[in-house]
Parts: C-alpha cells; sequence; structure tokens
C-alpha cells in the first residue's frame, strides 16, 4: 500500500513537472527563409536550459508590428523602422539590464534605445571593379568622379541607403535631415553627370551589372557582395568609405503584453551571447551587435561583416524623418533633374 502511495505521488508529480514544461511557451517573431533556419538551430539550446518550446510567428515586418499590438508576440524580432513605430506607440518594455546582462557586450551605437537595441547588422558597402577602379575609393565621393561616366550603380532613390547618402550628402553642405537641400543638388549633380546606368530596386540586377562589367562602381548590400565572390568573380572588391556605411538592422523588442517578460528577456539575453552572435555571423553574415563575439580568422567571409572600428562608423539618419518625406524629395529631385 505504501509502495503505491509512493508511486502514485511521483506520477502526480512527473504529470505536473511535465505540464508545467509544457505550459512554458514562448512565442518569437522571424522573418522564415534562412534567418529562421538560423534562429530554430540556436533555439534548441536555450529550450532545453530553460525547458521552455519556442513558438516561431513568421511573417513580414509589419505583421510583427501588428501581433505585437495584438499580443500575439513574447519577443519582437523586427526592422528599425517598425520598432521606432512601436516605440512611438508605447508599446515596448523597457529592457532591463540587470535582467539582460550581455547588453553591456553591445557596440554602443547598437543600444537605439532603452525599449529598442540591435540583433544584428549587415550594411552597404562601395563595390569598384579593380580592373578600372585599381585603388579603394576613399569617399563616396567617388560615384561622382567623372572617368566612371554610364559606369554607376546605386539603389533607386525611394531606397534607404541611397537616401541615407543624401542625408550625408545634405551634413556635409551645411544641412542635413531637417535641411536636405544641399543633399538634393549633390544627388541632382549625380544624375545629371550622365554616371549613373540607373538607380536599381531589383538587386540580382545589380550584381548582374557588375558581372558584366558594365558597373564598376556602386553601393551594394554585403549580402549580393558575397553574392558576386560566390559566384566567382574576382575583379570586384569593395571598400568602406571613411564616411561610414549605411546599416541594415534587425532589431529586438519584448511587448509589454508579453506573457512572460522573465523569459522573454532570458531569450534576448541569448541572442547577445557570443555563440549565437555566431552563428548569424558565419551562416546569414549578419555582423554581432556585441563586441566579445569576434569573427573566426578562417571564416572565408569575415571582411564582409562590419566590425569594430567601421561598425562605430555606421551612418544612421533619422529613419523616421526619411520616410516621412521621401516621397516629397523625390519630387524635388525630379524637378532638379529635368532635361
Amino acid at each position: 500500500m505504501r509502495t503505491t502511495l509512493i508511486i502514485s505521488t511521483a506520477l502526480v508529480a512527473l504529470t505536473v513537472g511535465t505540464a508545467a514544461a509544457q505550459d512554458c511557451a514562448l512565442r518569437v517573431t522571424t522573418w522564415g527563409g534562412s534567418y529562421q533556419a538560423t534562429y530554430e538551430m540556436v533555439a534548441e539550446k536555450f529550450e532545453q536550459e530553460h525547458n521552455c518550446e519556442i513558438q516561431w510567428v513568421v511573417g513580414s515586418s509589419p505583421d510583427h508590428l501588428i501581433k505585437s499590438r495584438l499580443g500575439q508576440v513574447d519577443v519582437t524580432t523586427n526592422t528599425l523602422l517598425n520598432s521606432i513605430a512601436g516605440e512611438k506607440e508605447g508599446l515596448w518594455m523597457e529592457l532591463d539590464a540587470s535582467k539582460i546582462p550581455n547588453m553591456a557586450n553591445l557596440y554602443d551605437n547598437a543600444k537605439y534605445s532603452p525599449y529598442t537595441i540591435f540583433a544584428n547588422v549587415g550594411d552597404y558597402v562601395l563595390a569598384y571593379n579593380t580592373d578600372h577602379i585599381p585603388d579603394a575609393p576613399e569617399s563616396w565621393d567617388a560615384l561622382w568622379n567623372p572617368d566612371y561616366k554610364n559606369h554607376v550603380l546605386i539603389y533607386g532613390f525611394d531606397h534607404i541607403p541611397t537616401l541615407s547618402l543624401m542625408v550625408l550628402k545634405a551634413e556635409q553642405g551645411g544641412g542635413g535631415v531637417d535641411e536636405i537641400e544641399p543633399g538634393l543638388k549633390r544627388m541632382a549633380e549625380l544624375v545629371n553627370s550622365g554616371n549613373l546606368i540607373g538607380g536599381l530596386d531589383v538587386e540580382s540586377q545589380m550584381v548582374s551589372l557588375f558581372q558584366t562589367e558594365d558597373a564598376w562602381l556602386g553601393m551594394l548590400a554585403t549580402g549580393r557582395m558575397k553574392e558576386l565572390l560566390g559566384k566567382g568573380v574576382t575583379n570586384v572588391k569593395f571598400t568602406r568609405p571613411e564616411e561610414g556605411t549605411f546599416p541594415l538592422i534587425t532589431t529586438i523588442n519584448i511587448p509589454k503584453t508579453a506573457n512572460d517578460p522573465a523569459m522573454a528577456a532570458a531569450f534576448v539575453d541569448y541572442i547577445l551571447s557570443p555563440e549565437v552572435q555566431l552563428a548569424f555571423a558565419t551562416r546569414n553574415l549578419y555582423a554581432p551587435t556585441v563586441k566579445n563575439a569576434p569573427i573566426p580568422e578562417d571564416f572565408e567571409f569575415g571582411d564582409l561583416l562590419v566590425q569594430n572600428e567601421a561598425f562605430g562608423r555606421l551612418f544612421l539618419p533619422d529613419q523616421e524623418k526619411i520616410t516621412a518625406h521621401k516621397a516629397e524629395w523625390q519630387q524635388e529631385l525630379n524637378e532638379m533633374t529635368k532635361k
């Protein structure tokens, strides 16, 4: 009788413990594809250590924001623009560094606000054909060089890297995001110079133009640069100009409606661990945002990852203002470049 009671009690305890473990589920947004594949790979260890299942909320960046509003998310992975929108709505919890100790290792410019930090970063670099441009250009000003007529590529004028370049030129001309006129004039000069093959929207087309050597010089995301190298192109290299490069940012937030804020904080801390940061770096070519995750010397594409001093030179103008004004800037530019 006593043995039966002990066994029964043990079974009850086991059942309760199993139920408790099953009850722990953390809902995390992701974009699917290779990003989700890396997330899933690194999440296995977190699930085992915390006895908590990760449930992936897959969708587009605007979807992530909507689901955060609806209380359907515990950790929001997103773009900076959507994180900023969430901040304005008061969606996010303040990130508690005492519960996320790995925040101490973040680059200073990876701490966007008390509510938003950068999980990983790519950037847009300056690619150049060494057959026609043997020395690495030191400045974005090389795009205006008359020697490169009809051989320069940039993204379309409604794309963040090109808009950021416009703001950079505005700042150099004594203006800025709130006084864009110097930047508009400089970009109009580029259009009217005849240097541009075009401002393109399709990155695969940009890669092809570098392959065919129609493009000698232009801005290119590091992921596309890797694609070029993977195709066996040896005469296209890249540089990070002295003014800095334009970042591609993945942000992370914890909604105020998170079911388990402590577990959400633990997951954010885990994402900032060197192990996870290096996984995204080597698998997805997204650079670490923490200083204590050095890239292995034998990683073939390590130089494509923005690190150390170059990380501090990322040029990030006010994304919200850029988005709000880009239509009117485009209209003004069109007027300035009419022939």
